[in-house]
């Protein structure tokens, strides 16, 4: 079986997100850049991450020039190891278990 990696699942709060950080392509597809933050421990939610807005270049350029700008939290997630309960079923597994009468 190919080596899987870990699950992540996540929540944003879209009605935080300020329009102006959308990015619209040429193609019409609008774009929110995300990043997420590992803890060390989980949180007293059990969350393993946050999420949180990207910073834009002129929001990188002011932390490299040593100014402090909070982050635009706006979610959370969890992290998935995965079990013989959580893999994805082969083909062979679906075809054995297809017991359905159509």
């Amino acid at each position: 079986m190919a080596k899987q990696g870990k699950k992540r699942t996540m929540s944003i709060c879209l009605t935080d997100v300020d329009k102006a950080r959308v990015l619209v392509h040429a193609n019409g597809k609008k774009y929110l850049m995300i990043e997420t933050w590992d803890y060390d421990a989980p949180d007293k939610f059990d969350n393993d991450f946050s999420v949180s807005i990207s910073r834009n270049k002129e929001e990188v350029e002011k932390v490299k020039n040593g100014e402090k700008l909070d982050r635009i939290f706006i979610g959370n997630g969890r992290i998935w190891e995965q079990t013989e309960a959580t893999r994805p079923m082969t083909e062979a597994e679906i075809d054995a278990a297809d017991d359905l009468p159509f």
